[in-house]
């Protein structure tokens, strides 16, 4: 059964956390890629879920529950920040609407815009979280003075990669290798399918953990 979600956008009212100024803000409750093609473009530019103050140009990421949604690909991302019952109630909510497809649980707008990109790209999310382990290991020697914060994958055209964060050499890049990744896919496909279910789930480094050093 396909849904037939369309976007929803509330205002809100928010004070600047720098200057205190009022603001009225559009929050995107529901965006469906499908009906709002540009809010997707925006969303990937970091247009939406952005903070701008109009007096003092204070900006600040605005993370809050969201739900995007492509109908053609059977995808569904819910982005909650803290889970709650409120949270509970709708993700059952829309697990009722679609059965089957694949529908993530994200806590932060890197990892909602992570999990799109994976998608545009034809790719599973649950192995791209297995190949980061895999890449991981490779820089041992590079975190041994420094802290990797974060490690999200990223294109351009037809070139994949993975961005590292780290705290004091800043952004690096590793291309991706999709045979490597085709290898990943094959030789854990039994752990990804017993790992995984038909409703939300949160696919991140925890998650293929689980995967990669199950006994």
């Amino acid at each position: 059964m396909t849904h037939k979600l369309k976007t929803l956008i509330s205002s809100d009212e928010l004070k600047c956390p720098k200057c205190g100024h009022p603001h009225i803000w559009k929050k995107y409750e529901t965006i469906n890629a499908l009906e709002k093609m540009d809010m997707k473009k925006k969303l990937l530019k970091n247009e939406i879920f952005q903070f701008t103050c109009e007096k003092c140009a204070f900006k600040a990421p605005l993370t809050y529950n969201s739900l995007y949604t492509d109908p053609k690909k059977n995808l569904m991302i819910y982005m909650a920040p803290v889970m709650e019952t409120e949270v509970d109630e709708k993700l059952n909510e829309l697990n009722s609407l679609q059965k089957g497809g694949t529908k993530r649980l994200v806590d932060n707008i890197n990892d909602l815009k992570e999990k799109i990109m994976i998608a545009d790209n034809h790719l599973d999310d649950r192995v791209i979280e297995l190949l980061k382990i895999a890449y991981i290991g490779r820089i041992k020697k590079e975190m041994e003075d420094d802290n990797m914060q974060d490690i999200l994958f990223d294109y351009n055209g037809g070139q994949l990669w993975f961005l590292l964060f780290f705290e004091k050499k800043g952004i690096g890049r590793m291309p991706l290798d999709l045979e490597h990744y085709r290898q990943i896919e094959r030789q854990y496909r039994m752990g990804i399918l017993d790992q995984s279910r038909d409703d939300f789930m949160k696919v991140d480094l925890e998650w293929a953990g689980k995967v990669m050093f199950r006994r």
